[in-house]
């Protein structure tokens, strides 16, 4: 998890923060990021300091929260050192695939809010190296036609060794196609490991769960070789299906 988003998760050390700005006190720089989204982002800010002397957050204020602190990580890691040129390229291939700022923030920022909470495991350092890699599979995502999709898909069922197989791998591929790209191409997280599952494979009788595990398995594999799912990622996500070559 990012240290920002450690941070700022806590509804009262933001709105410190805030305070500190509007008192004219002099910030830190994670400070000054959590203040430049703020300002950026009035109706956020809003549900959060209209919370002040609450014992409970409302939900749109828990939301704020989060959103406030993912928005923040992005913005810090444009200067981290070891993030700031993959962060760069990552932004510059959105743009010029015609997302504006505000589509191009919420990319980045859901990126950070996957490495702090994707992944069961709870993890208190913040993984610049998943990061990095998430970072990294942007430009190819970001590239991605709805051809070149298709044609993915069908080199993939092209490549079974019977009907069945090519009718397994063919409803895997699609649906995991439409679960994770859907709006367009993301990274494919946990979220649409799980939906996946939960539809094409969930109470399946077991050889027909186990070609369907296989045909994902193999598909995510086939990003892979594209670049559009980095070797971390791939594992991570094989690990999930319970794939214990991952």
């Amino acid at each position: 998890m990012h240290p920002l988003i450690a941070r700022y998760l806590s509804p009262d050390a933001a709105r410190e923060t805030l305070q500190k700005e509007k008192n004219g006190e002099p910030l830190e720089p994670e400070e000054r990021f959590f203040v430049e989204t703020a300002a950026a982002h009035p109706d956020k800010r809003n549900a959060l300091l209209g919370t002040t002397g609450k014992r409970h957050l409302s939900s749109d204020a828990e939301a704020a929260v989060v959103f406030l602190a993912a928005y923040a990580a992005a913005r810090a890691i444009a200067e981290d050192p070891a993030l700031s040129a993959v962060t760069a390229k990552a932004r510059e291939a959105l743009a010029s695939e015609g997302a504006n700022p505000d589509e191009t923030d919420a990319f980045i920022a859901s990126i950070m809010l996957e490495e702090a909470f994707g992944y069961e495991e709870e993890v208190e350092a913040f993984d610049s190296s998943y990061v990095q890699e998430a970072l990294g599979e942007v430009p190819a995502l970001a590239a991605l036609t709805r051809e070149q999709v298709d044609a993915l898909i069908y080199g993939f069922e092209k490549a079974a060794k019977d009907d069945a197989e090519r009718n397994t791998r063919a409803r895997i591929a699609r649906a995991l196609v439409d679960t994770a790209w859907g709006e367009g191409p993301t990274p494919i997280n946990p979220e649409h490991m799980e939906a996946l599952y939960e539809a094409e494979l969930a109470e399946k009788p077991e050889a027909e769960l186990e070609a369907g595990l296989h045909a994902t398995v193999d598909f995510l594999q086939v990003l892979a070789r594209e670049g559009l799912i980095g070797p971390q990622r791939l594992s991570r996500l094989r690990a999930q299906l319970g794939d214990e070559e991952a």
